[in-house]
């Protein structure tokens, strides 16, 4: 991210006094008070010492991408201020367990002593995000505008999203984490998934790419083009006439590189556009004009709420994952968005 570049290529965005700062300052975590100094560390979460060999595989990887750092344990010797929250290893997806998994740092761990509860939240941007109502709205305005041709949607994803935010190397000690197994102290370089601070700084960034995106504007839509995005995923809309798809898709990609650099095109996670596409998890059908719940997330969700009917007693995970499988319950059956 080049400072200079920023503040002309986002000149009017609402954020540009934060955006050149993560830029050439990295990002920064203000406490509420000082960490406590830890006599010992936290013990990791069942699932990464039951799937040590994912955690060990993960945390490779990303050294190898030069986002965290491995040490020896005894660097607390000279560096006693490190502070380690717990490893959990969940499921990804489909794959194999036993091979596969998301690492989650546990920063909220323990609940009145972890690095999250002494942040002081109101120094953190806040992140904002429009319902994926507004996907929806876009299709009907194409097909109304052109009735003739075919709405087509892109979707495209930044590389290794939160890891575009790095953390100043005076605060990087407070996000730390220990394998007792290896002795040793993994180091996380970037403003970390599950940081309290990490979803509004990270908004700062994926709101840039929008607003650069939206300002470029093409012959049909010289207003700029439609730049909806949640997270990292950033969702392109446009009518198959003239060159509007490919001109979308050229914009996108040269406002991902332009706020984060090359690196942060995710070419893999980049569709295809089509009358059909699996946005933010639902399917969006521009032809019949749905969204709906794929169909292995309704099965999935039946028998959440089978398995939590029945059950006398549910465990804190068990609660959360199901809270989870269900938003998308909540975003397509009106009635249930009372208990989103």
């Amino acid at each position: 991210m080049v400072r200079a570049v920023l503040a002309q290529q986002c000149c009017g965005y609402d954020h540009l006094d934060t955006l050149p700062q993560i830029a050439s300052e990295d990002v920064r975590v203000r406490l509420r008070r000082p960490l406590p100094r830890q006599t010992r560390f936290s013990r990791n979460h069942p699932s990464a010492s039951e799937r040590l060999p994912v955690l060990r595989a993960n945390i490779r990887k990303e050294q190898d991408l030069f986002h965290c750092l491995v040490l020896d344990a005894d660097i607390v010797e000279i560096w006693p201020e490190i502070f380690a929250s717990p490893f959990g290893v969940f499921n990804k997806g489909d794959d194999d367990p036993h091979t596969s998994g998301r690492v989650i740092h546990d920063l909220s761990y323990p609940e009145d002593g972890s690095v999250n509860a002494y942040t002081d939240s109101s120094d953190v941007p806040k992140a904002t995000f429009e319902h994926c109502s507004s996907v929806a709205r876009e299709i009907l305005r194409c097909k109304l505008e052109n009735p003739d041709h075919d709405v087509l949607v892109m979707a495209g994803d930044v590389a290794s999203a939160y890891r575009n935010a790095y953390t100043h190397s005076a605060y990087v000690h407070m996000f730390a984490g220990f394998i007792t197994e290896d002795n040793a102290i993994i180091i996380d370089m970037s403003a970390a998934f599950g940081w309290t601070g990490s979803a509004g700084t990270y908004s700062v960034l994926g709101g840039a790419v929008a607003f650069n995106h939206g300002s470029t504007g093409s012959g049909p839509r010289p207003r700029g083009f439609y730049n909806y995005h949640w997270v990292d995923g950033h969702i392109n809309v446009a009518s198959s006439t003239g060159t509007q798809c490919e001109d979308a898709e050229r914009s996108l990609r040269f406002a991902l590189t332009t706020v984060m650099g090359p690196s942060a095109v995710n070419d893999r996670k980049f569709t295809a556009w089509s009358t059909q596409q699996k946005v933010l998890g639902l399917i969006f059908d521009t032809t019949a004009g749905t969204v709906a719940m794929p169909t292995k997330k309704v099965v999935k969700a039946r028998s959440l709420i089978a398995h939590s009917f029945h059950s006398q007693a549910l465990s804190r995970s068990e609660f959360r994952s199901l809270l989870g499988s269900l938003r998308h319950v909540a975003t397509c059956v009106r009635p249930a968005q009372a208990f989103a």
